[in-house]
């Protein structure tokens, strides 16, 4: 059956995010004394909500201490992703989703990032026009794709991510599973997804 509504997960998936939020980590590393992270860590960590991110990568930090830096982090990543504005996206992002809504299919956003995080890179890359609905901000990836979902037509849905968690919502939703091949998705992780995408622009052909 014809696909016709695509749910895209957002860091590593259409933006490359975790290169801001490595610059901003780095900016902080003096005043809070934090250990040197790898540009691989923070991908790995990419897609875990709020406090969670930074505990995976300080887990020796105190709750109290991640908050403070979670604010400062953010408040520097937002800064940083601005001035990256359309380079934040990863290449061939914005001609593949100006294509799929010209060619009438309804695109979405499902991702665990703050809805100040999704909005504004949304906002900064260009391509937030190109969305029907944005949902973020909750901890439950399965339970934000079957909020999207219409019941009964769940052939008609693909979903697309980077992370174990996009996979998970697409199986536990029943739809079909794109990984994003060009983003952060690892190797080791290609057998959770029903098909792996090298380059944006292989999406036509599964949907």
């Amino acid at each position: 059956m014809k696909k016709k509504h695509i749910i895209f997960d957002m860091d590593g998936t259409l933006t490359d995010t975790a290169r801001a939020t490595t610059i901003a980590i780095r900016e902080l590393s003096d005043k809070f004394m934090l250990p040197a992270v790898s540009d691989k860590q923070v991908q790995s960590a990419m897609g875990l909500p709020g406090l969670d991110f930074y505990t995976y990568l300080f887990p020796e930090i105190s709750a109290d201490v991640l908050r403070v830096i979670e604010r400062e982090a953010d408040a520097a990543e937002e800064a940083i992703i601005s001035a990256m504005k359309k380079d934040i996206l990863f290449p061939g992002i914005d001609d593949m989703l100006a294509k799929l809504s010209e060619a009438g299919y309804c695109l979405y956003i499902a991702s665990t990032g703050s809805t100040r995080h999704v909005q504004s890179t949304l906002k900064t890359g260009e391509i937030d026009k190109y969305f029907a609905k944005v949902s973020c901000n909750e901890s439950s990836k399965i339970a934000m794709v079957k909020k999207l979902i219409s019941p009964g037509d769940v052939d008609e849905w693909v979903m697309v991510g980077d992370m174990y968690k996009d996979s998970e919502a697409a199986r536990g939703n029943e739809i079909l599973a794109l990984g994003a091949g060009y983003g952060y998705l690892t190797e080791e992780n290609y057998p959770l997804f029903d098909a792996i995408l090298k380059k944006p622009e292989e999406i036509y052909s599964y949907i």
